[in-house]
């Protein structure tokens, strides 16, 4: 696992002090070791956490006649059947890190060696003979790559702090894309709220020619099409049982130690029952916990309930202790992008933790989203039903304003209005009440636009899941995931991410995927042949944060002082007295405005972290933080 960084430039030399700054700014990405390749106008440079033959694993790699050269951040976890592959080609690897079989599959097959791979990566080969430069980045967008191109120039690297710290980046907010995070509490890939700086896509390949032409192509993304199968139940649960040991058992592959994630929830508890049956030894878990100051909030009674069935020295973290003003704060410059997504706060205390001895953590991460477990998708199959009632007689309905007069509404609405993904956040109407005149209402990029737009004949499910899986997961909960757990020094594996187990997954029938409140129907089919009745039946509770209590609470004053303060107010961005109206409205029975607030500070923290002091900050990070565990 690393954090990669490269310059390329039409008519201009690029030397080693070029990639120095990018390079420490991403340090702990990669504490172990630093490696670059610098030649007349291309510069490539990593830094490595070593997890994979530790003692000779260094980047970058070359092919025999270093006519090729790679850099790589990621696991490729169908390394075995890989390696075989190049070597009955007659290549010979000089190391057992996978990343060395990049070089010679790009000989192999040029900018097809992308298909060979299964597993988390961004990848930049550069191809002395051509001239050419080629980034590529995984399907599921588990690991990120950011680009600051210019006519003449193209910068890369796995962090924005290392664009920030790159020679000439001037960092600017591009306000176009501000209604795009309050709607959805991310911006879409490809875009980002940083003038001239894009991310590569999931699935996406870039190809930068020597006379500056770019190509850019999508090698893979998810078949959001309807399922034509009528297969039961039993013979998906098989299919997904035997894909889930395969995958599970891949990503266990470690020279270093290996921890997992565990909530006691369905996904978490799947994934910690797969691994005890596949590993011949056990695994430490770390389990996230509030105290009953937080009532509601404390999952770690189940935690203990799996840890203990499977023989697992299971660590509780009280996370509260690592939740505060200035923590807060530094996440902002932590996670790279503004996100609005609370359930970072309890990530980062326990991964926090568990980075004390662990090097590498299982994650439950994506599981909901492949498998329908939110309860907004839900809703799909109610408004459904609701259609079939005789139009005139629903609009008699809401002309009354009877009981579930909005619920009519939104049956409606077509689902490109009314769906703006899982962390939907600020409406179209409580936007335009919120924004200053003169910024964009636009909350939608234009290739949502047309993702919506294809796919208007689809089921409601489908479409939704298929949105969630394109732009939630990679730019919401893989990137909480990835900056957290670099942040720490620890490379976090989500399972259910593998691409050929969405594949799969979007293949079931829709009334097998969810059935009035039942979820994830196959997932728990599954789990029922792994784990305990009770926790396979259980209410679904996601990754609990008290948002409400902590903004009304520890959080309260850095939320009025940042909103309503100088910095914020001067960017003429919003309607002071709007922000002001939302601070009063927060309290236990408004937990959207709770996370309208939230979205709101983790913007302005976010601008002056990171655009504003980043070039400093790059220059002279903070130290890590300490909090006590409480091994079980």
């Amino acid at each position: 696992m690393c954090g990669i960084a490269g310059i390329w430039r039409k008519d201009r030399a690029v030397g080693a002090a070029d990639l120095t700054g990018m390079l420490g700014s991403m340090v702990h990405r990669g504490p172990d070791d630093e490696g670059q390749f610098t030649e007349r106008n291309i510069g490539l440079g990593m830094r490595r956490l070593s997890i994979m033959d530790v003692a000779m694993g260094k980047q970058p790699y070359y092919s025999e006649d270093h006519a090729v050269v790679a850099i790589f951040n990621g696991e490729l976890y169908n390394y075995p059947a890989l390696k075989a592959l190049v070597e009955a080609q007659g290549h010979r690897l000089r190391n057992h890190a996978d990343g060395e079989v990049l070089v010679h599959l790009y000989e192999e097959y040029g900018t097809g060696f992308v298909e060979k791979i299964s597993g988390m990566f961004a990848v930049a080969i550069w191809d002395r003979k051509r001239r050419r430069l080629v980034l590529a980045r995984d399907r599921i967008g588990q690991k990120p790559l950011y680009l600051w191109e210019q006519a003449d120039q193209l910068v890369f690297a796995s962090e924005l702090k290392a664009l920030v710290a790159a020679p000439g980046f001037q960092a600017a907010i591009d306000t176009e894309w501000i209604p795009a995070y309050l709607s959805h509490r991310f911006v879409p890939a490809p875009h980002t709220l940083l003038k001239n700086v894009t991310k590569l896509r999931p699935g996406e390949i870039l190809v930068m020619h020597a006379d500056g032409r770019r190509q850019r192509q999508i090698y893979w993304e998810p078949n959001i099409v309807d399922p034509q199968n009528a297969y039961d139940i039993t013979y998906w649960a098989d299919r997904l049982d035997g894909l889930l040991n395969e995958v599970v058992t891949s990503h266990l592959v470690s020279d270093v130690p290996l921890g997992i994630f565990l909530s006691g929830g369905l996904d978490s508890s799947l994934l910690a029952a797969l691994t005890a049956k596949n590993l011949d030894r056990p695994i430490s878990a770390w389990s996230a916990a509030f105290p009953e100051s937080y009532p509601g909030y404390d999952e770690f009674a189940w935690a203990k309930k799996v840890a203990d069935a499977f023989g697992l020295p299971l660590h509780r973290v009280e996370v509260d202790l690592a939740i505060t003003p200035e923590r807060v704060k530094e996440l902002a410059y932590v996670l790279d992008e503004p996100m609005a997504d609370p359930t970072v706060l309890p990530l980062d205390g326990v991964a926090r933790i568990a980075a004390q001895s662990q090097t590498v953590m299982l994650s439950g991460e994506g599981a909901d989203e492949i498998f329908a477990g939110y309860a907004g998708y839900g809703e799909a199959a109610s408004l459904e039903r609701i259609r079939q009632i005789p139009r005139s007689w629903r609009r008699l309905w809401a002309a009354q304003g009877w009981p579930g007069s909005k619920t009519l509404a939104r049956a409606e609405q077509p689902m490109a209005e009314r769906y703006r993904g899982v962390g939907y956040t600020f409406s179209t109407d409580q936007m335009s009440r919120l924004l200053m005149p003169g910024i964009s209402s636009a909350d939608r990029p234009d290739i949502v636009e047309e993702y919506w737009s294809q796919h208007a004949a689809i089921s409601d499910l489908q479409a939704m899941q298929g949105f969630d899986i394109k732009w939630f997961l990679p730019d919401d909960v893989l990137l909480k995931a990835d900056r957290i757990g670099m942040h720490h020094n620890l490379e976090v594996r989500v399972p259910y991410c593998d691409h050929e187990v969405v594949e799969l997954a979007l293949s079931i029938p829709l009334a097998l995927r969810r059935r009035g409140r039942e979820d994830k129907r196959i997932l728990r089919e599954v789990a029922r042949r792994h784990l305990p009745g009770p926790v396979v039946h259980r209410p679904k509770q996601g990754f609990p944060t008290p948002l409400t209590s902590l903004l009304g609470g520890k959080l309260s004053e850095i939320a009025w002082d940042t909103l309503m303060g100088t910095r914020a107010s001067e960017r003429g961005w919003f309607q002071p007295q709007a922000v002001e109206r939302l601070l009063n409205a927060m309290g236990p029975d408004q937990p959207n405005v709770s996370r309208q607030v939230y979205a709101l500070l983790m913007l302005e923290l976010w601008v002056q972290e990171l655009v504003e002091n980043g070039s400093q900050r790059v220059a002279h990070p903070n130290p890590y933080y300490t909090v006590p565990a409480s091994p079980i």
